[in-house]
């Protein structure tokens, strides 16, 4: 089994990641330390530029993230998904069958509330598996 925690690099994301851990060794699971990559907006070269900015700056950080994991003895693995925050944990929900999605519940800026709205809200509305929102 395993467990997935959605990962931005945010303060909410982590302390979400200290829970996901924290789970993940006292339960010996696997961690996916998913995040999606995908601006708002349709298709075009102006989507594809803002992605690869978006993979740029969160690709270390997850990397970061999966080092923290595996240094805490967990078997951890980044999931980077084309896809909003929500649907990404979503994919990997319907791809890898977790146990258990983690999720940070902190306060989104102004501009991040308006292209995804509250991420924590809409996971547990949406996932069916159970979801631990960490304050």
């Amino acid at each position: 089994m395993s467990l997935a925690v959605g990962y931005d690099g945010g303060d909410s994301a982590e302390r979400a990641l200290d829970a996901a851990i924290a789970l993940a060794r006292d339960l010996e699971e696997k961690l996916f330390v998913v995040c999606g990559v995908a601006p708002a907006g349709g298709v075009g070269e102006e989507y594809e530029a803002t992605e690869e900015a978006i993979v740029e700056d969160v690709a270390p950080l997850v990397v970061t993230a999966v080092a923290r994991a595996r240094e805490a003895g967990i078997e951890a693995e980044a999931i980077l998904v084309d896809a909003d925050p929500v649907d990404a944990l979503y994919t990997v929900m319907d791809e890898q069958s977790p146990r258990m999605l983690i999720v940070g519940y902190g306060t989104a800026g102004l501009i991040r509330r308006a292209l995804f709205g509250a991420v924590a809200r809409r996971v547990v509305r949406g996932s069916e598996v159970p979801v631990l929102v960490v304050p």
